[in-house]
């Protein structure tokens, strides 16, 4: 149910005990999969673990909210988006007052340390790609936060492929490419790579975006409802499926005829039990 935020977990903690840190803080809104990802992969560890969410808590605690409990994450309730991260780096200043040794994650763990999961991803799926029957082959996914973008890029250039990437946005963030390439240039230097990412090698898709972050549309609940029907698979209704309302759509309209489409699903599908 992870889906992309386990392989981010993976990097992110184990930087986390390389600096040998005892308590995991990160932040997102209130049924964020990273967070949940990230407490749940911290409980594995036995390390303390603090989400820092934005938005009403549910009660009694629904979907990941319920998860996070389980799994016995400490809670702080942010008012608005912009309050969380402030409200994070002065906890932890406070922790390391205590003499405690914090490491902060940021939003969807999307840095250049996180990035490096889709990296190794990407290196996983042109080898099974190479496996196919040869056909030119575009990859689509959701693109939000942008570490998984960034480690796909990073992943692309690495193994010298082919496939076309085409990140569909689920959020209008104005400088999402730019994010994207900040992350992909600070990870592509970590592993020695030469090779600097501007913005015109960001392929994004802002058609789908329907009425924001967060907001299922009509495409995805659509998207969402006929997957499930045809073939069994869950998205979830805010991130997986408006990636696949474009690709239905986009495929309908011929846009890739005579190309080989991969889906990426990037998990998140507690998200579907919200209510």
């Amino acid at each position: 149910m992870g889906g992309n935020k386990a392989r981010k977990a993976e990097f992110l903690l184990a930087d986390a005990l390389q600096k040998h840190c005892d308590v995991i803080l990160t932040a997102g809104a209130m049924q964020s999969n990273h967070a949940r990802v990230i407490a749940t992969a911290s409980s594995r560890l036995s390390l303390e673990c603090h989400l820092f969410l934005a938005g009403q808590k549910p009660e009694p605690p629904t979907a990941n909210v319920l998860l996070d409990v389980l799994a016995d994450a400490r809670i702080h309730v942010s008012r608005s988006e912009e309050e969380r991260v402030p409200a994070m780096e002065a906890f932890a200043e406070e922790l390391r007052k205590d003499g405690r040794t914090p490491y902060i994650i940021p939003v969807g763990g999307s840095n250049e340390v996180g990035a490096r999961g889709y990296a190794w991803g990407y290196k996983e799926l042109n080898g099974q790609l190479r496996n196919l029957p040869s056909k030119p082959t575009i990859l689509v996914f959701c693109s939000s936060s942008g570490g998984t973008h960034a480690g796909i890029l990073v992943g692309n250039a690495m193994s010298r492929s082919q496939v076309k990437i085409l990140g569909v946005r689920n959020d209008d963030d104005p400088n999402l490419e730019g994010s994207i390439c900040k992350v992909a240039n600070a990870l592509a230097k970590r592993l020695g790579l030469d090779r600097e990412f501007h913005r015109d090698d960001v392929h994004l898709n802002s058609n789908y975006v329907g009425e924001g972050y967060g907001v299922p549309s009509e495409g995805s609940r659509e998207a969402l409802r006929e997957l499930w029907q045809r073939e069994g698979i869950l998205l979830d209704p805010v991130y997986t499926s408006k990636a696949m309302a474009a690709l239905l759509d986009l495929a309908r309209k011929g846009e890739w005829a005579n190309e080989r489409i991969v889906f990426l699903h990037t998990g998140g599908t507690p998200a579907a039990f919200t209510n």
